[in-house]
């Protein structure tokens, strides 16, 4: 049996009045296994999407450039004690997972992952990533699964803007456990 849940991403801060973005996407759970998908659309010219990187190869600071990320915790609520995860996936490619022990404590890479396959494709529709991703070897509780789901979106003049589905706190910080709001149970 699987879950699906649908989001929006909302930027922190308001975009230039020149620019219209739209951040969407998909989070399916199945077991053990998790499918996310994101779609950027309107303005995308006016975003710096990062070179192709064509080995998919793990890549640490990728939140400094256009970044869809996703952070994963288990139990029935996220307190800034429990631990965590953190997905990066670049549009570029690159990818990395990072365990975390409560909030912003014990941030490293996991080794559970030494690859992460997901596809990015760019269309008159806008530009597209998704992933499926075995959780299976993350120390998460069969349910729920508690997810923060957002984005690094540098634009193409070098601002930088954060979306998220919820910011919780008065700056923008994805890693507040009021920013994983969306619970899947199977």
């Amino acid at each position: 049996m699987s879950e699906l849940t649908t989001f929006t991403l909302v930027p922190f801060e308001p975009l230039p009045d020149s620019i219209s973005l739209s951040v969407t996407g998909t989070l399916v759970r199945e077991g053990h296994r998790l499918s996310i998908s994101y779609l950027m659309t309107g303005d995308v010219n006016s975003v710096a999407l990062p070179a192709l990187n064509t080995t998919g190869e793990r890549q640490d600071r990728l939140w400094e450039q256009t970044c869809f990320e996703f952070f994963v915790a288990s139990g029935p609520e996220k307190l800034d004690l429990s631990p965590y995860w953190e997905f990066n996936l670049s549009p570029n490619g690159a990818w990395n997972v990072f365990a975390l022990d409560g909030y912003r404590d014990g941030l490293r890479e996991d080794p559970t992952f030494s690859s992460l396959s997901f596809s990015v494709s760019q269309s008159s529709e806008g530009v597209r990533l998704a992933a499926e991703i075995d959780l299976s070897g993350l120390a998460l509780a069969d349910s729920p699964w508690l997810f923060g789901v957002c984005m690094v979106c540098v634009l193409a003049t070098g601002e930088e803007t954060f979306w998220a589905i919820a910011h919780p706190r008065s700056e923008a910080d994805f890693h507040s456990a009021g920013s994983f709001v969306l619970k899947l149970t199977r």
